[in-house]
C-alpha cells in the first residue's frame, strides 16, 4: 500500500483547465456571540472552487526515527499483570470508551471527547474521565472558541445537522444550548474564519457528493482554516480561502484520512486505516488579505500502529510545550479492538522537530 505526498498549485490548475465549481454554500453561524447572545441570519450562498493538479509524487518516509519518545510502559512484570484494560496511566488518558467522533482541546492539559452514544467527556492526565453532557446524538465535529480557555465553551455540530453551545462548569457538568436557528440538513462542518475582525462559527453546506470535509483545524490569527478532506476520493489537507478550497497535500492512502490539529509549523493528521498519524510542515505563503498556506516539505510520521486506528487528534497545551494527542477508532468494522478500547491517548510528538526518517 504505498502513499505520496500531494502538493497543488493554483496556477497549474488553472493551466490546466481543471476548475471545478462545487455547490457549496458558506454562510455566518447565526452569528453567535462568545457570551451566548445569538441573532441568526441566512446562509450567504457563495460557489467554491477547487484547484486540482496531478500529484508530485513526494514518497512518504518510513517510521524508523530513534528521536521519537518511547511509550513509558510498566518497569515490572507485576505491575504490568496488575494493571487492567480499564486503568489510565501517563499514556493512556481515558479507556473502555465507546466508538469516539471527535476529540479538541479545551485548555491546558485537557480535552473534550465525543463518542458515538452521544456523550461528552473531559480528559485530563491523572484524573478521572468525567462525562459532562448527552447530546441525544453523536457529535461529528468539536469546535472550541477562541477564547475557550476563558468562556468554555465548544460548538457541537452532531450527526442529525443541528448545532449546539456547549458550555464546560468547572468541577461539574455543561451547559447545553441548543442553536435550531442554526440547523439544516447538509452541514459538511463549521469553522472560524480568522482572516476577518469577526469570530462568530460559520459552517459549509454541503452540495456536492464528491466533497467530504472530516475535520476543520485552525492556526493563528490572520490565516484561513485548513482541513482534512476527501475530494473526489482523494484524502486532502485543504485550506478555505474565501469561496476557494485549495487542496495543499494529503496523503492518499486506501481513501482514507482523519483529523488535523496545527502545532506550531505544523500540521499533525491522523490516518487511521493506515494505523498512523504524520506530522506535515506548513507555513505561511501570504498573508494580509490574501493569506494562504503553503506546504514547506515532506511529512513524518509520528505513530505507526502503536494505537492502532486513530481517527482523531488535537494538539493540546502542556507545561512542556504542545502536545499531540489521538483517540482511537478500534471499534470501527474491519478493525480489531483491544479490551481497553476505545481510548484517548498521548502521542510521540517531539520528533517532528527532527529530519525526516529514512
Amino acid at each position: 500500500m504505498g502513499f505520496h505526498l500531494v502538493h497543488t498549485s493554483s496556477a497549474q490548475a488553472r493551466a490546466r483547465g481543471r476548475h471545478r465549481r462545487a455547490a457549496l454554500a458558506a454562510g455566518v453561524v447565526g452569528m453567535v456571540s462568545l457570551s451566548g447572545c445569538m441573532s441568526a441570519s441566512s446562509a450567504l450562498e457563495l460557489p467554491f472552487t477547487e484547484d486540482k493538479s496531478e500529484p508530485t509524487g513526494i514518497a512518504m518516509p518510513k517510521f524508523s526515527s530513534p528521536d521519537l519518545p518511547s511509550t513509558p510502559v510498566p518497569t515490572t512484570e507485576s505491575k504490568a499483570k496488575d494493571k487492567g484494560p480499564c486503568d489510565l496511566d501517563d499514556v493512556t488518558l481515558a479507556a473502555c470508551l465507546p466508538l469516539t467522533t471527535a476529540l479538541a482541546s479545551t485548555g491546558p492539559g485537557e480535552a473534550l471527547v465525543a463518542t458515538d452514544d452521544g456523550a461528552l467527556t473531559v480528559v485530563a492526565p491523572g484524573k478521572t474521565p468525567r462525562e459532562v453532557a448527552r447530546l441525544g446524538a453523536p457529535a461529528k465535529q468539536l469546535l472550541p472558541s477562541p477564547s475557550v480557555e476563558e468562556d468554555r465553551q465548544v460548538f457541537v455540530l452532531r450527526n442529525d445537522d443541528t448545532i449546539a453551545r456547549v458550555t464546560l462548569v468547572e468541577g461539574g457538568t455543561a451547559d447545553v444550548r441548543e442553536l435550531p436557528d442554526l440547523s439544516e440538513p447538509g452541514i459538511l462542518g463549521i469553522y472560524f474564519d480568522r482572516t476577518s475582525d469577526t469570530l462568530s462559527p460559520r459552517k459549509l453546506l454541503v452540495g456536492d457528493p464528491g466533497i467530504e470535509f472530516q475535520q476543520f483545524c485552525h492556526g493563528p490569527d490572520g490565516m484561513p482554516p485548513l482541513a482534512t478532506a476527501i475530494l473526489d476520493g482523494t484524502p486532502q489537507l485543504v485550506q478555505l480561502t474565501g469561496p476557494v478550497i485549495t487542496p495543499l497535500g494529503g496523503v492518499d492512502l486506501n481513501d482514507s484520512i482523519g483529523g488535523c490539529a496545527v502545532m506550531g509549523d505544523r500540521v499533525v493528521i491522523a490516518i487511521p486505516d493506515a494505523q498512523k498519524v504524520i506530522s506535515m510542515p506548513v507555513g505561511p505563503k501570504s498573508s494580509g488579505p490574501d493569506a494562504a498556506w503553503e506546504v514547506k516539505g515532506s511529512p513524518e510520521v509520528l505513530v505507526d500502529g502503536d494505537f492502532g486506528h486513530i481517527s482523531h487528534v488535537a494538539a493540546v497545551a502542556a507545561n512542556q510545550g504542545i502536545e499531540v494527542w489521538g483517540a482511537t477508532t478500534n471499534k470501527t468494522a474491519g478493525a480489531q479492538p483491544s479490551e481497553s478500547d476505545e481510548r484517548v491517548v498521548r502521542l510521540p510528538s517531539d520528533g517532528a522537530a527532527g529530519g525526516s526518517p529514512d
